[in-house]
């Protein structure tokens, strides 16, 4: 009798564990839920760039979360087909990117821009000493570049075309790694580099690389306009899947809000930001890249999600990229924009 008692109790002990942890698991079920409506998303923002700080802040801070949004940052593949086939594939779902994403949308890529996210980063620089003092004065130049089909090239192609050169016959394009393309224009390898912050940044303060194209015209400088650096324009955008837009607008939406929310709060906290991307590990830190500097990025750079200004801004550089040669000559611009670009409806 005392062992079925014994048993009898077990079982009950038993019984009653499995109903508090089944409560327990479905208190958090539910809970998740709460916290994130809309699920989980896919961002591939970790590559120690500046000016992906909106991926991060919108992580650090919650407004991912604050959006009924699930986030995890991943790894940013180099290569930008893997890029494309993530997206297509639903692997991921957001980051923010430079307009050099056009050829590929005009290809098949599946994504969009939302909105401009923040002006510009990149640079045409020269060495200490150069003899190149405009953009006529590259012809029959070679220019170091991170990659072929990257916003430096671009940016400076745009300027090569308004200088009336031919970006694809009048210039050498030449790759190195982002970190070694200011050395490589020291020893002589190259005679400029497009590059961008802050590397372009650090060759200006730490060696004096003088800047002959740069693309964050927010002073309006005619000068740069001149060269096809539009006017308070959008370098950046917020970049959102085919596949999550047409499937759940909601979600789409959400994850514009998000982006939004992170904007407003990295322009009007720029020193916490930079912090945020140095003690996080975002950015790698370095005697140069540090608080001070990055700090001083984040406020040249404007950032904001702007979707009206931003669609204009786009519709602008699909116009360059084509005068340029990186977009195929029958482009119809207004087909190209309506393909490349999403209004998610936000009050700015």
């Amino acid at each position: 009798m005392k062992i079925k008692k014994f048993i009898g109790l077990i079982v009950g002990v038993l019984a009653i564990t499995f109903v508090l942890v089944g409560c327990s698991n479905n208190s958090s079920k539910s809970a998740t839920s709460k916290d994130y409506k809309y699920g989980s998303i896919t961002v591939p923002a970790k590559d120690g760039s500046v000016c992906n700080a909106p991926n991060y802040i919108a992580y650090e801070k919650g407004f991912f979360k604050k959006n009924g949004l699930k986030a995890d940052l991943v790894a940013n593949p180099r290569d930008i087909s893997d890029l494309e086939a993530g997206f297509a594939s639903g692997k991921y779902d957001a980051q923010n990117g430079d307009f050099q994403y056009l050829p590929a949308i005009q290809n098949g890529a599946q994504i969009k821009a939302v909105g401009g996210i923040h002006q510009g980063c990149i640079k045409l620089l020269v060495p200490k000493g150069s003899n190149i003092t405009s953009v006529k004065d590259l012809k029959g130049k070679t220019i170091g570049i991170p990659a072929q089909g990257s916003t430096p090239q671009y940016v400076t192609s745009i300027a090569l075309t308004h200088a009336g050169l031919d970006p694809k016959k009048d210039v050498t394009w030449k790759v190195f790694s982002t970190d070694l393309l200011a050395k490589a224009a020291e020893k002589g390898e190259v005679d400029a580099i497009g590059t961008v912050d802050p590397y372009a940044y650090q060759a200006q303060q730490e060696s004096g690389f003088k800047a002959i194209i740069d693309n964050n015209n927010s002073t309006g400088s005619d000068k740069m306009a001149a060269m096809g650096m539009k006017k308070m324009g959008s370098c950046c955008y917020l970049y959102i899947s085919n596949r999550l837009i047409q499937s759940n607008p909601a979600k789409a939406k959400a994850i514009a809000k998000s982006y939004q929310e992170a904007a407003e709060w990295i322009n009007k906290h720029p020193e916490e930001t930079a912090k945020i991307e140095l003690t996080k590990g975002y950015v790698s830190k370095t005697k140069f890249i540090n608080q001070k500097n990055v700090t001083q990025i984040i406020k040249d750079e404007h950032f904001h999600l702007n979707v009206s200004q931003g669609k204009q801004d786009l519709n602008y550089y699909i116009s360059q990229l084509k005068k340029a040669g990186y977009l195929k000559k029958d482009t119809k611009n207004s087909q190209l924009l309506k393909q490349a670009y999403w209004d998610p409806k936000l009050s700015e």
